[in-house]
């Protein structure tokens, strides 16, 4: 059966076909398969209908067989090895529960073997495990990174998670990219609290050890909100220390941007020098203030500290909340300020009051000034496809008639 899916790589998707032996099975991974992989096949018939499958068509990138009540099921599966291409990663099912056993499996290259029943957790988890383990073994050198974003307020209450937030999520949703927005307030950010998605747990262990940064992580820690856009994010205790390893950030978005097209990174100013590998991997990089003389001050001291080290990004100024009664005009900030100003955001309490509800700002104030002017930040950076087409063609006609 054909299911909708969140797909996991950039660019296109990773094909799954899973066989269970059960119709209980069969309604478990195709709940999972829906929710991740376009295209997905899920049929009844075990390792029978996977060996008459793989004999009419090439090997999927991940394939699924529940080996049933088999007493022998390593030997089994390794029937279907030859009908396998090298890359594919095979999570198997069974019902013997050795230990032993499963490191036969591994030793055999199989990515995962589950003991039934089981639970749409640890089944979602090995196969998108399994997935980023297929993506890794592209040779790196030709897999294309995707491009960082990064928005740092130039003090609190600024909007800079609005920013973030809101332009991430359209240039998922309405530009058709592979977005991931990764929040770096550990206790205080509110990107996953605004769209409404429960932050998974750990991420603050795996910063602070950046060899745990791998497939595992990616695939416990993402949050899928929409099949083009993802969330990483944490609610860590008040209570606890939350300072982490500077190279475990920059192990992570690097680890993203081989999954991701765009990483619109969320950065709390006050942890700029902690990420200073971050912002030297940035394309774009965005202050926003409002009109006040101390975001002014601080605008242009993250501006200076951002271009000495990379000179490379394009650093611009957004200004918030434009109509509202600020300590200084919005042009005499821009004169005051080492980098251009991108955009002017307008001040709509109606529009920010109405996000609340858990939705991003194109949904619920689709038509309003705040929602336009975040939009056209996202253009500027990523113009549409058919737009890009239009800037292009007159060059090609000016060619053509060169030619003539």
């Amino acid at each position: 059966m054909s299911v909708a899916a969140l797909d996991t790589r950039r660019d296109s998707g990773v094909s799954l076909a899973a066989f269970a032996a059960d119709a209980e099975t069969a309604g478990l991974i195709d709940r999972v398969a829906s929710f991740h992989w376009p295209g997905a096949t899920v049929l009844e018939g075990g390792l029978g209908a996977a060996a008459t499958y793989l004999g009419q068509t090439r090997a999927p990138d991940l394939l699924v067989v529940d080996l049933g009540d088999s007493p022998e099921p390593l030997e089994e599966l390794l029937t279907l090895a030859d009908s396998c291409e090298p890359t594919t990663q095979v999570v198997a099912l069974g019902t013997v529960n050795d230990l032993g056993l499963y490191k036969q499996f591994v030793a055999a290259g199989v990515a995962d073997y589950l003991v039934k029943p089981v639970n749409a957790d640890e089944l979602e988890t090995a196969l998108l495990a399994a997935a980023f383990r297929e993506h890794q073994q592209d040779d790196p050198a030709d897999v294309p990174l995707g491009k960082v974003i990064v928005t740092i307020g130039a003090r609190g209450g600024a909007g800079a998670t609005t920013v973030a937030t809101n332009g991430a999520w359209t240039l998922a949703e309405e530009f058709g990219q592979k977005v991931v927005l990764v929040d770096l307030d550990l206790q205080f950010g509110s990107t996953a609290l605004s769209l409404d998605v429960v932050p998974a747990g750990g991420m603050i262990e795996t910063l602070r050890n950046p060899d745990r940064v791998d497939g595992l992580f990616m695939a416990s820690a993402l949050v899928p909100k929409t099949p083009n856009f993802s969330i990483l994010a944490a609610e860590e205790d008040i209570g606890r220390d939350a300072s982490f390893n500077a190279a475990g950030a920059d192990r992570l978005v690097a680890e993203l941007r081989r999954s991701f097209g765009w990483v619109w990174v969320d950065l709390p100013r006050a942890l700029c020098h902690l990420n200073a590998g971050l912002l030297t991997e940035a394309s774009h990089v965005q202050i926003v203030s409002d009109l006040s003389l101390v975001g002014m001050r601080d605008t242009m001291r993250i501006a200076n500290f951002c271009d000495g080290l990379n000179r490379e990004a394009e650093i611009g100024v957004v200004l918030n909340r434009i109509g509202k009664a600020g300590a200084i005009s919005a042009a005499q900030f821009a004169k005051g300020v080492p980098k251009p100003v991108i955009a002017r955001l307008p001040d709509d309490p109606k529009a920010v009051n109405a996000a609340t509800s858990g939705k991003p700002l194109a949904e619920v104030a689709g038509r309003g000034k705040l929602t336009r002017a975040v939009r056209q930040i996202v253009e500027d950076i990523a113009p549409h496809p058919e737009k890009r087409r239009a800037l292009l063609l007159p060059f090609r006609r000016r060619d053509e008639e060169d030619d003539g």
